[in-house]
């Protein structure tokens, strides 16, 4: 299997989870959005390099899928996991039923666990890529689900400022941080006149 084809059918399955999950659709559409945007910014920040970003694509598409089963009974056995070993099984579980190599499911396993913390330099590619696509336009959702969920507003606007700071930081890449601070100076400001109306 080549690496358009593993690809395509990761990206069909983290689309048609989210799609079909049980969760609002203008959640799940921003999900989709923002695992989209991850695979764009891995692209862009290894643009120039040689490294075979196949592990990392797959990795930037699958690195949140357990959303997509939070409310179902499927996966029920991963509850009380936290969100990266979650999604990493469910991945895994995908790319073995699709007969992916043995090497790109547990490169793309080890990534998706380690998004987080990111220990390795490609394990940090992944963090600034999934950074940079929450700072994009993931925040909003973010907010207007949590005011959709009934949650201060008040709350709601220090804890995404506090985000968007965090995010920042952790954007370790020289590149990543030049993408990073236009974000950065539209979503304060964004905030600003969520305080005043």
């Amino acid at each position: 299997m080549d690496k358009e084809e593993m690809i395509k059918q990761a990206e069909e399955f983290m689309i048609d989870s989210f799609q079909h999950g049980n969760i609002p659709s203008v959640i799940a559409n921003g999900m989709i959005r923002h695992l989209l945007q991850t695979r764009k910014y891995i692209l862009r920040l290894t643009e120039g390099t040689r490294r075979d970003t196949t592990a990392l694509e797959l990795a930037a598409l699958l690195h949140g899928i357990e959303r997509a089963y939070r409310r179902t009974r499927k996966y029920k056995e991963l509850e009380g996991e936290i969100h990266e070993i979650r999604s990493a099984k469910i991945a895994e579980d995908f790319m073995k039923k699709k007969k992916f190599p043995r090497k790109i499911i547990k490169k793309t396993v080890g990534l998706i666990e380690k998004h987080e913390t990111a220990p390795t330099k490609e394990s940090k590619i992944l963090r600034d890529a999934d950074n940079l696509s929450f700072l994009e336009n993931t925040l909003p959702i973010w907010f207007e689900a949590r005011l959709w969920m009934g949650e201060n507003k008040e709350m709601i606007i220090n804890d995404c400022k506090e985000r968007i700071e965090i995010k920042f930081r952790e954007i370790k890449s020289k590149k990543g941080k030049e993408i990073a601070k236009s974000f950065h100076k539209k979503w304060m400001q964004w905030l600003s006149q969520k305080e005043i109306s």
